[in-house]
């Protein structure tokens, strides 16, 4: 786990982290599917057990049920981030052509 950690660490100080897919995991693929399942797991499990484990040191029973929860929510929120969301276009620059309708009336 903590060398799969590093090995994501350097990929993100790259900034290519998520970015360039091994061979034969394109879209659609199978190596695709068991990240995004292995992503809603692990969200439900890490906060499900940390939920569980303020249950026995409180004496409560409810933290499991909001771990889970928001194990559920961060685990969808990542899911749709990373594979879900377009980002929209830049917005044009102050001062500048917006675009090709802009650009007529500058020069004519």
């Amino acid at each position: 786990m903590l060398i799969w950690c590093a090995a994501m660490a350097q990929d993100s100080l790259r900034g290519d982290a998520g970015r360039t897919p091994a061979t034969g995991s394109g879209p659609g693929s199978p190596a695709e599917a068991w990240t995004i399942l292995s992503h809603l797991i692990t969200g439900f499990l890490v906060f499900g057990l940390g939920g569980a484990g303020l249950d026995a040191l409180l004496g409560t029973r409810w933290f499991l049920l909001v771990g889970l929860l928001l194990g559920g929510a961060a685990s969808f929120a990542l899911i749709y981030i990373r594979y879900l969301y377009v980002p929209p276009d830049p917005l044009p620059r102050p001062g500048g052509p917006a675009g090709p309708e802009d650009r007529k009336e500058q020069h004519g």
